[in-house]
């Protein structure tokens, strides 16, 4: 793939504008990120079928349509992420473009974090390059660093989201709750807890289910986690918006709970894992023994009916 292509670099001016519209405040901002967000995706879709050896023209002056490329790449055996996602986004720029209005912030967040997975993939799967490397080119740097608070990666990272808190609190919350869920990803894999498709972190922790793995908090951290959660739930349903002080809460409430999690006796409750494990094995075991043994009666009694007959 060459990035020298008009339709490449057109597709990356329109991403670098869409940060700085996602940066933005008022209601217009909201709309223009949308539309841009799209308008990349359409342009990266095109340059897409052309390396693939195809027309973006259906006739002399109209080009096809993004379905057009879609069906085009389709049949070109050509890999694309995030598809049910990106149509999802196409829509919303159909929308938008026949009607009055803007989406919500949530609604912004939500578009801007598919575009960006979806551009990230598409420039490692199909033009060799690093979506970060990329994008500085097109977009101013002081957007940029406002951008990236939003996108924390250590716990140093997270203390930077109070600077984003100020002018986008939302965007600081739901951050700071995608950096809790890695987080406590990352604990539920160095304790070997991870061995079994588990319920979300935060609901076995609240009810109990990680006590017998040796995970007990203190009362007054669970009562703090609970309230985050209820801050989060309301948030992200578009029930309230999120206060810098709740922000703010949210935020320490991750860095106790990681700080606590960390000081926890880690060997122990791999070994306590373990023992689950060895448990979950044995009794699957048996299930299968007991279900072998069902099979081999009904055939038996099968055969059985058949000879009577």
């Amino acid at each position: 793939m060459a990035i020298e292509s008009p339709l490449f670099q057109s597709a990356m001016e329109l991403l670098g504008h869409s940060i700085s519209h996602y940066n933005g405040k008022k209601e217009l901002d909201r709309k223009l990120l949308i539309l841009h967000l799209a308008n990349a995706v359409e342009l990266i879709l095109k340059d897409l079928v052309l390396d693939a050896g195809k027309s973006i023209y259906k006739n002399a002056k109209e080009t096809i349509t993004i379905q057009g490329c879609l069906s085009t790449l389709k049949d070109e055996n050509v890999d694309l992420p995030f598809l049910n996602k990106i149509e999802l986004l196409i829509d919303e720029r159909n929308a938008l473009q026949h009607r009055f209005g803007s989406p919500n912030e949530l609604t912004s967040i939500f578009y801007m974090n598919i575009a960006q997975s979806f551009f990230q993939e598409v420039l490692k799967r199909h033009y060799g390059q690093d979506y970060d490397e990329i994008v500085s080119q097109f977009v101013d740097e002081q957007d940029l660093v406002a951008f990236k608070l939003g996108e924390p990666s250590n716990d140093q990272e997270l203390d930077k989201l109070m600077e984003l808190a100020r002018i986008h609190p939302l965007g600081a919350l739901l951050s700071a709750w995608s950096y809790f869920e890695k987080t406590t990803e990352k604990f539920t894999a160095d304790a070997g807890m991870n061995f079994r498709r588990r319920r979300p972190f935060l609901m076995d922790l609240q009810r109990g289910r990680l006590e017998q793995f040796g995970v007990l908090v203190p009362q007054e951290l669970m009562h703090k986690i609970d309230t985050m959660r209820q801050v989060r739930n309301m948030s992200a349903h578009g029930r309230m918006e999120p206060t810098l002080e709740q922000v703010q809460e949210t935020i320490e409430t991750i860095e106790a709970l990681e700080k606590h999690l960390y000081s926890l006796d880690l060997a122990e409750i791999q070994k306590l894992a373990q023992i689950e494990i060895e448990k979950e094995e044995a009794e699957l075991m048996v299930r299968r023994k007991e279900a072998h043994e069902y099979q081999l009666r009904m055939e038996s009694q099968k055969k059985l009916e058949l000879d009577i007959d």
